[in-house]
């Protein structure tokens, strides 16, 4: 039970560090700091951290053979670069906790390419989910008028957002299974640092970046990126992929509090309804997949 609590402490904690980061990456955009130019610092510095720390604490994790590296230069630039990239950009063109709540989208959409590309029956629980969610995507994007609350631009954004993380999910499972999350992460991260630099070095000298600037970038880099994944990844070893998906979903709920506390950004009413859809829709798909499992277990056993 104590392991368990450490577990759930760990998982809230990595879920609260996230959610600040938003709010973080957000004054970083009202001081003219182009989404581009985060990115790339905060998966550079993130990356350099975990180099360090992995090198110091299990080097043996660095270790990854020449024919994987195409693999990884595949999930970090088309992962974790575009997850990245686009959510950050979805915090410039709208709000912090649009932003979430529409990458919180992603689950449904793994759920929906489970089925049309894998081949799975879609089942009451996935159906259920995927209307919860379109309908809560739907209520975000109006206001209190009928009319649309984020613009075009912003909605793709964060949908895009929400598929990146997708793909990052599904196309990661190979190095999940071969592989320690850390490595995966840290290698994740230095290919996608490596992919914004090549693809747009001139962001680099956009603006002016002051001290105050340094302090936040090093403030996502430190305390919204490598101390949340550690954490999160610590929580996993001692509770269940549902309960640690159901207790992640605090994140949004923070990042709209600490949006609104620091920010001064109010959601409506519709798109708060919309984003407790959205996470209503994640709870939902956590729960089924953990009975799935636990009646492929009974199968197995019945078999032996």
């Amino acid at each position: 039970m104590r392991k368990e609590v450490y577990g759930y402490f760990a998982v809230i904690a990595a879920a609260c560090m996230w959610g600040v980061g938003g709010s973080a990456a957000k004054a970083l955009f009202n001081q003219n700091i182009t989404p581009f130019l985060l990115v790339k610092i905060r998966l550079t510095l993130s990356f350099l951290l975990m180099l360090i720390g992995l090198f110091v604490y299990n080097r043996r994790l660095l270790v990854i053979p020449r024919r994987e590296i195409a693999y990884f230069a595949l999930l970090g630039t088309g992962g974790m670069a575009l997850l990245q990239f686009f959510y950050f950009y979805t915090i410039s063109l709208t709000n912090v906790a649009t932003a979430v709540f529409l990458q919180y989208l992603a689950p449904v959409f793994m759920a929906v390419y489970a089925v049309v590309f894998e081949k799975e029956r879609l089942g009451a629980r996935r159906g259920v989910a995927i209307a919860l969610a379109t309908l809560g995507g739907f209520l975000i994007m109006l206001n209190a008028g009928g009319g649309a609350s984020i613009s075009v631009l912003g909605l793709t954004s964060g949908l895009l957002a929400a598929a990146s993380m997708a793909f990052s999910t599904v196309y990661g499972r190979r190095a999940v299974r071969r592989y320690h999350p850390l490595t995966a992460v840290t290698y994740s991260f230095g290919f996608a640092g490596l992919f914004w630099w090549l693809v747009s070095p001139e962001a680099w000298v956009q603006g002016t970046i002051t001290t105050e600037n340094w302090w936040l970038f090093a403030y996502i880099a430190v305390f919204s990126t490598v101390i949340p994944f550690l954490l999160y990844f610590f929580g996993i070893r001692f509770l269940s992929p549902t309960n640690v998906g159901i207790t992640a979903c605090l994140e949004p709920v923070i990042a709209a509090a600490t949006a609104y506390l620091l920010l001064g950004e109010v959601m409506g009413l519709l798109q708060m309804l919309g984003g407790l859809l959205v996470v209503l829709a994640v709870i939902v798909l956590q729960t089924g997949s953990e009975q799935e499992a636990l009646k492929a277990a009974v199968k197995k056993t019945d078999i032996v």
